[in-house]
């Protein structure tokens, strides 16, 4: 992932508003080359679909916020639960958005099993991951990337917290965990089963990035199991050779599918 700075206030297309927000991570950016800019809005439009009520959201992976600050300011009744397992991080988003009732922040890294994890600590805070980087093979990722420490951190299940937070169900899961995507999944089997996440927006890897971490197919194959398909997908970056190395991709449930996608008009 590119690095995640902070810049001025500048307007953009995912919601045409005005708040802080990292210009690595969304359309304008310099940075942008790494990330399709399409994503933003095309996500907007599909979450305005859902009509689950309440509007729940949850950012996993939420490092500085600012996946959160865009939904916070599109959807206006939108209740938030930001995911961010570095201690120091999720600091920086408790201050962010101290008040901002409607958000909360968690200290807690989504995972397949409650407990605890130990998690590496990146000179990038954006490349952090309960992963450790993959040997032997063929480095996608910066040479300057290292890690600067390694701390315990708790872990939760989605399966878990929807049944405590939100038994209503979510209109969307976002993961961007530096390989802990499908570990989350598995950890969510009731909620899929249930169909109680619309839209899951999640980063995916084309390439090793992380030890044993999961590639665009694992993901895909579990989802599918649970009757989730795939909606769209962005590229990101490619390598020297010219090897796709991750991009993000949507999926939706198979009743957001029927209510909200094939009843649209045949195409011309």
């Amino acid at each position: 992932m590119p690095s995640r700075r902070e810049y001025p206030v500048r307007r953009y297309p995912f919601i045409g508003v005005r708040i802080h927000v990292s210009l690595a991570a969304f359309p304008g950016s310099p940075d942008m080359s790494d990330h399709d800019p399409s994503f933003s809005v095309k996500l907007s439009a599909l979450l305005h679909r859902s009509r689950r009520a309440p509007r729940i959201f949850l950012d996993g992976g939420a490092c500085r916020g600012d996946f959160t600050a865009l939904l916070a300011a599109e959807f206006a009744d939108a209740q938030i639960h930001a995911f961010e397992p570095d201690p120091s991080s999720s600091a920086c988003i408790e201050k962010r958005f101290a008040d901002v009732s409607r958000v909360r922040v968690w200290n807690l890294a989504l995972h397949e099993s409650v407990g605890g994890a130990d998690l590496q600590v990146h000179a990038d805070p954006g490349t952090s991951s309960l992963l450790a980087r993959p040997t032997g093979d063929r480095r996608y990722y910066a040479s300057s990337d290292r890690v600067v420490e390694t701390v315990p951190v708790p872990t939760v299940t989605l399966d878990a917290f929807i049944e405590e937070h939100a038994a209503a169900g979510i209109a969307l899961l976002k993961l961007d965990t530096q390989g802990s995507e499908l570990a989350i999944l598995r950890g969510a089997r009731r909620a899929l089963a249930g169909a109680a996440i619309d839209v899951i927006y999640t980063e995916f890897f084309v390439v090793p990035h992380y030890a044993g971490a999961p590639l665009l197919g694992d993901i895909m194959n579990h989802l599918a199991q649970f009757h989730y398909s795939l909606f769209d997908l962005f590229k990101g970056p490619n390598a020297r050779n010219g090897q796709l190395r991750f991009g993000d991709a949507i999926f939706v449930s198979e009743p957001f599918r029927a209510h909200h996608l094939d009843t649209s008009p045949d195409e011309s």
